[in-house]
């Protein structure tokens, strides 16, 4: 059994599964995993299934969110990115517990219109009569979500490392272990672990091991994260065969990542519907172009490998600098595409960066150098020092060229027309 299909069953499906046990009230969990491997995706379509739409009525009664309903349990999910306030946390967790959203003039007819009778309007102008409906608004929802809350309802507190730097992490945990003290319920903390420094990582290592009483690693596979996000039924326009082979292009790039896969997603659904057709070299095109923009913000220029003799040569203008100048560093001994492929994978991202260097320090005009007698093309050693330089600045972006531009060499999948009309849609969004 996977990993993801082991945590539902423990967390919902098994006999006395965790989220339902009431011997786990007033317990905090922690679910960790890697940045863009799906956590939310998990916890919102396999385990709270909350938006009423997106399930069969099957499907949505057997998640958490429905169980907890049927008990007059709250289920409530609030992410903490760029939340600077713990007051205002608290307040947003207990008016979503409330499962209101009346609007002020309902407040009105239902409180207001009795409790403005006894308001004088030379006591109290109407700004003051409006504020003061406004805290009997919040002060029912509060009271609302605080009983929906009390004694086995559960809270989710999402994006925890994205928090503002304005709430202090140990008051976090203890804003967090008074709650679930309080309110006798259950919370869940979604995150990824690795990103706290400093202090904040030795403030979240001690504190995490007095306020979390389980931890959970969600691992998925590439494939596991795939299938679970492409069977949402927005994508049944897409054929298997379609589905297919935009696996097959993921599992190239090595990357887990749940918000680029629903990208590359619905890249491939609008251009089925814009275009009417869809084969297995546009789809490459669109997932892994869709990958290096988004990971590296790159375009990729359309090139062809080049043929002379025994050597094949690929070049891009991205570093056209070295092309001019130090041309054999995309040189291969080859005469087709598939020999001339085989050898750049053969070449390490490392070992890519460490060839650009010998080719300052050891060529002149892209030869090895045979002699001591200098030529008047080669490097002075200011020059040589320069281009380190701007070989060290740039590593990151050369090690993604040759990832994408030489190792998976994605762009002459297609004609040049259509790459063109493929890059234009990812950098732009637009598709005509």
């Amino acid at each position: 059994m996977s990993n993801t299909e082991e945590l539902k069953k423990y967390l919902l499906e098994k006999e006395g599964a965790f989220l339902l046990d009431e011997n786990n009230n007033g317990k905090t969990i922690m679910l960790s995993g890697a940045w863009g491997a799906g956590k939310t995706h998990f916890w919102q379509n396999k385990i709270t299934k909350e938006d009423k739409d997106k399930f069969s009525s099957e499907e949505y009664e057997e998640g958490l969110f429905s169980k907890l309903k049927e008990k007059n349990k709250a289920c409530v999910y609030v992410s903490l990115y760029g939340k600077d306030s713990l007051d205002s946390l608290k307040k947003e967790i207990y008016i979503k517990a409330s499962s209101e959203t009346q609007l002020l003039s309902k407040e009105v007819s239902t409180f207001g219109f009795d409790a403005l009778s006894s308001i004088k309007d030379s006591d109290l102008k109407i700004g003051q009569a409006l504020k003061a409906i406004g805290s009997l608004k919040d002060k029912r929802k509060n009271d609302k979500g605080i009983k929906r809350l009390k004694d086995g309802g559960l809270i989710c507190l999402d994006d925890f490392e994205r928090k503002s730097n304005k709430i202090n992490l140990n008051d976090l945990f203890g804003f967090i272990s008074q709650l679930a003290i309080d309110m006798n319920c259950k919370i869940v903390i979604i995150l990824n672990s690795d990103v706290f420094t400093g202090k904040e990582a030795e403030v979240f290592r001690n504190v995490k091991e007095k306020t979390v009483n389980k931890f959970f690693d969600f691992e998925p596979t590439i494939e596991e994260l795939f299938q679970s996000i492409s069977k949402d039924k927005k994508y049944d326009d897409l054929k298997k065969e379609y589905k297919g082979n935009i696996l097959k292009a993921i599992l190239e790039t090595e990357e887990l990542n749940a918000r680029i896969y629903i990208q590359v997603l619905d890249n491939c659904l609008e251009w089925l519907k814009v275009k009417e057709s869809l084969n297995d070299k546009i789809i490459r095109v669109l997932t892994l172009g869709t990958f290096n923009f988004v990971l590296n913000h790159m375009i990729l220029d359309y090139q062809e490998i080049e043929f002379n003799g025994d050597y094949g040569r690929l070049e891009y203008t991205i570093i056209n600098f070295y092309s001019n100048r130090f041309s054999r560093y995309c040189d291969f001994n080859s005469k087709d595409k598939t020999t001339y492929l085989e050898k750049a994978n053969a070449i390490s991202q490392k070992e890519f960066i460490q060839k650009l260097k010998k080719y300052i320090y050891q060529t002149n005009g892209g030869m090895i150098r045979t002699g001591n007698k200098p030529k008047e093309y080669d490097l002075t050693d200011n020059e040589q020092e320069q281009h380190i330089d701007w070989i060290i600045q740039y590593e990151k972006k050369l090690k993604v060229l040759w990832k994408y531009g030489y190792q998976l060499y994605y762009v002459a999948d297609v004609n040049k027309e259509t790459y063109k009309e493929i890059a234009q849609f990812i950098k732009s969004g637009i598709l005509i």
